[in-house]
């Protein structure tokens, strides 16, 4: 079986941690295996960043009210 073959089996992100360097000599450029490679990682719910722009990583809490201020 080649190493494609090999790689395209695995299903999980744990998976592919654990076995990541045998699989050293696949074709990053190959356009099948970067796509199974993006569906084993994990994506967050909320990750902040909307339609191109970063929001609200830069913020301070106000000692008096308690709330978030933005600083930039």
């Amino acid at each position: 079986m080649s190493l494609k073959e090999e790689f395209m089996k695995i299903i999980t992100y744990e998976e592919w941690d654990k076995r990541r360097y045998e699989f050293k000599g696949l074709d990053a450029g190959d356009m099948e295996v970067r796509k199974h490679l993006n569906e084993l990682y994990p994506t967050a719910d909320i990750s902040g960043y909307e339609k191109g722009i970063v929001k609200d990583y830069f913020y301070k809490i106000d000692e008096i009210t308690g709330k978030r201020v933005k600083i930039f």
